[in-house]
């Protein structure tokens, strides 16, 4: 979908704001979209949406991920391919 801009990002800390910043300032009609394969409570996301959203001149960011969860796997390998699915689809569709 030439609509969506996927960034990758390598360095979590020291967070690159002046990096992320320049890339978020190139579509500035954009909605920002944070999508990691973790649990909400694992992964880079409570490091995002606790530190680096502050430095992004406003802009706030969507999370999509699997639902808040003790442990990384779900230990379901058909649960797992669903929720892999839905994370997918959510993350490329506007």
């Amino acid at each position: 979908n030439p609509e969506i801009a996927l960034v990758r990002l390598e360095q979590f800390y020291p967070a690159p704001v002046d990096e992320l910043n320049a890339i978020v300032d190139s579509y500035p009609d954009a909605e920002l979209v944070w999508v990691q394969d973790e649990p909400e409570n694992q992964g880079a996301w409570p490091f995002i949406a606790l530190e680096v959203v502050k430095h992004l001149n406003g802009r706030t960011i969507r999370r999509v991920s699997r639902a808040a969860a003790a442990s990384t796997a779900t230990g379901s390998p058909k649960v797992h391919a669903v929720e892999q699915s839905a994370i997918m689809e959510q993350a490329l569709s506007l």
